[in-house]
């Protein structure tokens, strides 16, 4: 048997672990308070239980305290990041939904005994956060401006090995592996074990999403293959202009 106030404290524990999954991935920092009372509000899902909802306005009844839990949460600044909320709450939440239906949690635990789990999927769910960020936080979409009037859409990844900076015209130099039709120039680059120079170019401008719009950039060419990106960035992009 299933009791309401287990159900309760369930629900909110698990609407809290997705507003501080999205929040920690989005890199968005919102207090304690606010957490709670968005979770507080997702209480309001659990009413469909004493009430005869046909699936489609069940779906859209969630989906509102969904959007409303968001706006108590992080608020609303502009469109485009109200949009990117939902679409990060929504997919956690959808990939959490899946993973208990598939091992259909429900079947082999009674809630009390899953409420004991509770300290092993936060841990978890922490270092999964962690590992996520990590891995967000390198990746980068790279807009490349050629002065022929080509535009290059890359997938940039900030290596923090990579601090090449032209000594003549002090430029932070990205690499990318590909042969563009541009007027190059060299630019020495040591390596632990040897000493060489790298084909180069300047570009008409370079935006990077988080970073914005740069014009203090060479594009260097290299003959290498990247896995899981066309562009190496340079860690001093970090840095303030």
């Amino acid at each position: 048997m299933i009791y309401i106030d287990e159900l309760i404290l369930l629900n909110f524990i698990i609407d809290y672990i997705l507003i501080d999954f999205t929040s920690n991935v989005l890199k968005i920092n919102i207090n304690i308070k606010r957490k709670i009372f968005s979770c507080l509000f997702g209480e309001i899902s659990i009413l469909y239980l004493f009430f005869n909802i046909n699936n489609f306005y069940l779906v859209l009844f969630k989906l509102f305290i969904g959007i409303i839990m968001i706006i108590i949460a992080f608020g609303f600044n502009d469109i485009k990041s109200f949009i990117k909320n939902i679409i990060y709450f929504y997919s956690f939440s959808f990939l959490l939904g899946g993973t208990l239906y598939y091992f259909k949690v429900e079947n082999l635990l009674k809630y009390e005994y899953f409420l004991l789990f509770i300290p092993v999927i936060m841990n978890s769910y922490k270092k999964l956060t962690y590992n996520l960020k990590n891995i967000l936080s390198t990746k980068y979409k790279v807009t490349v401006y050629l002065n022929n009037g080509n535009i290059l859409y890359l997938n940039g990844h900030m290596d923090t090995g990579n601090s090449l900076i032209d000594p003549i015209t002090n430029k932070k130099v990205i690499i990318i592996n590909k042969n563009i039709n541009e007027n190059y120039f060299f630019v020495p680059y040591r390596t632990i074990d040897n000493e060489s120079l790298m084909k180069c170019f300047k570009p008409k401008k370079v935006y990077i999403d988080g970073i914005g719009e740069r014009n203090d950039i060479l594009v260097g060419i290299v003959n290498k293959k990247f896995i899981g990106f066309n562009c190496l960035l340079n860690s001093c992009l970090l840095e303030e202009k």
